[in-house]
């Protein structure tokens, strides 16, 4: 399965390209044997489930072994009384996914959620339709267990909407090659965290002033903060194993065309959680920083870098073929001129993950059976990653030094991106403000914790006092620094600057600083307990009466002394 963006100028093309090779399925709500003429796209709704602390959230990030998901999934709107399905996906290690998926009605969704019901009614009539012969009903006893006590383990409860029109391209009875287009794709937080304002009402399960209002895209009445509409078109291609190679020539040639914007192991729940809950949670997907830049390319250059990309495959293949010495090698010129960026069998698995239901019910691009390809990192980038100095593409291109133009061609004195009014979304600068706020706490703690320690040391303990002192300076540094990278920050967002962001010399200099202090403390602490410990000792107890007897500090006294030691 391949997911990619489509911006909406492009997406009458798109559309228009894929009409030519496969129509329009359409599905009916009601049944599949009436067919109602001029029958809209069906709006899809999933109700996504986790906790609190977002794990099931940080697992999908994180890319870790059996990240799972749940979800409510139903076609059109709720008071239409629709078939309402319970999905629960887990990702294995081998990249395959394992699906539980039953139909559920609504009056038993919350209490199969509290555990109170466990889908008996469900259960009998399966068992009443398949006889004792039948291995349905044990299936679905086995997915009522797994996600019930998933529910449990992981105290789930429904904190995400995904709602969006999908119109499906498929040809009647031939799963070959399905693709989908889902459009008006917004996301609705339904969470109950909130105690004081919660979004939904905590004895439901699911958000009463949607559902019973009916209210559509673009949900113009729910309240700024609880939604995020995506600006895009999200396109999915499942191609099926042994498709001819004229099938995957043309979806090839539409991948690597400049309609499309390809996004690996794009999930609407990772996104809708990152873009709705970014207080809440501190792991964030790779193709966030995407939205902030227009998809849209030229075709002269995608063209160009599309045919420089094959003639790299190409060179690759013949190296390769002349060190195995292999009899077959690929032909330069048959990479170059083919129409698809791939050949049959490298799309053919690149897309095999397939099934036999229809594009409108299948599953969405939560799985992330895709991985995306990447160059591994060397040892040297390893190691500059570790340092205070950027290993950043800019950074990169900086440090090779400026580039050589061709003559005649002088570098511009402003850029084009800079001609324009500077408009950066409100979330940006109440990131930096968010970040300065972090620092002034530190900075805060540090000097409370400071104070403390001056105002118990006494006039006395002159080690304390020291220490309290260094403290102080740490938190100084600390505010200072916080302030400093906040003008920074601000002023690199008001000029556009493609400059990094990140410093970790402020983070780095506190850590070293506490940490100095810390060893010093314990040093001075252990130090002073050995010096108690030794005047406590009974020898020198005793050493002291004798001093004190006799007065004086004689040769025959210092002799006694040392019998006693």
């Amino acid at each position: 399965m391949t997911s990619v963006w489509v911006h909406p100028e492009n997406l009458l093309e798109v559309k228009t390209y894929i009409l030519r090779r496969l129509p329009v399925l359409v599905y009916n709500l009601q049944t599949s044997k009436v067919v109602e003429s001029g029958q809209s796209d069906p709006t899809i709704t999933s109700l996504y489930f986790d906790n609190p602390q977002f794990g099931l959230y940080n697992k999908k990030v994180e890319k870790t072994s059996n990240a799972s998901s749940l979800r409510l999934r139903w076609f059109g709107q709720l008071d239409e009384k629709p078939e309402v399905f319970l999905e629960k996906k887990t990702l294995e290690e081998s990249g395959d996914s394992e699906d539980s998926r039953f139909p559920i009605k609504q009056k038993y969704i919350q209490p199969f959620i509290k555990g109170d019901y466990r889908m008996e009614k469900s259960v009998e009539k399966l068992r009443d339709r398949e006889g004792t012969e039948g291995n349905g009903v044990a299936s679905l006893q086995r997915s009522v267990e797994d996600i019930q006590q998933f529910i449990k383990d992981y105290e789930l409860q429904p904190v995400l909407r995904a709602n969006y029109t999908r119109t499906a391209f498929q040809i009647p009875g031939d799963d070959k090659v399905r693709i989908s287009i889902d459009t008006n794709v917004a996301f609705i937080r339904e969470d109950s965290l909130d105690e004081d304002r919660p979004c939904r009402d905590p004895e439901d399960w699911h958000r009463g002033d949607i559902d019973r209002l009916g209210i559509k895209y673009p949900f113009s009445a729910v309240r700024q903060g609880e939604i995020s509409r995506f600006p895009h078109a999200l396109l999915e291609i499942k191609v099926k194993d042994g498709s001819s190679k004229k099938t995957n020539d043309w979806v090839s040639e539409l991948m690597s065309s400049h309609l499309l914007k390809e996004e690996p192991r794009f999930s609407k729940f990772v996104h809708g959680v990152a873009q709705l809950f970014e207080d809440q949670v501190n792991s964030f997907p790779f193709w966030l920083s995407d939205l902030e830049t227009d998809i849209r390319q030229d075709p002269v250059a995608a063209f160009q870098e599309e045919q420089e990309k094959k003639a790299k495959q190409a060179e690759d293949q013949t190296a390769v073929g002349s060190f195995l010495g292999s009899k077959s090698v690929p032909s330069f010129k048959a990479a170059v001129g083919s129409p698809a960026g791939k050949t049959a069998t490298d799309f053919g698995k690149r897309g095999s993950k397939t099934g036999t239901e229809d594009v409108a019910e299948e599953a969405d691009t939560d799985d992330e059976t895709d991985q995306p390809t990447h160059s591994e990192p060397g040892v040297l980038s390893g190691l500059l990653s570790l340092s205070p100095f950027s290993n950043s593409k800019y950074a990169r291109a900086h440090r090779q030094g400026s580039v050589q133009l061709p003559p005649g061609v002088r570098e511009p004195g402003k850029l084009i991106k800079d001609m324009n009014p500077v408009r950066v979304e409100p979330k940006v600068w109440l990131a930096n403000q968010r970040t300065f706020i972090k620092w002034q706490h530190v900075s805060v703690l540090l000097a409370s914790l400071s104070l403390g320690l001056y105002n118990a040391a006494g006039e006395s303990n002159n080690v304390a006092r020291a220490l309290a002192v260094v403290y102080t300076l740490i938190a100084l540094f600390a505010g200072a620094w916080g302030w400093w990278m906040y003008i920074v920050r601000s002023r690199m967002i008001q000029e556009r600057s493609g400059k990094d962001f990140d410093n970790v010399i402020g983070p780095i200099v506190v850590c070293i600083g506490l940490v100095i202090a810390l060893c010093l403390n314990f040093g001075f602490k252990y130090q002073a307990a050995s010096e108690q410990k030794g005047h406590n000792d009974p020898a020198s107890q005793i050493l002291g009466l004798l001093d004190l007897a006799t007065g004086n500090t004689s040769d025959g006294t210092t002799a006694i002394h040392q019998e006693l030691r």
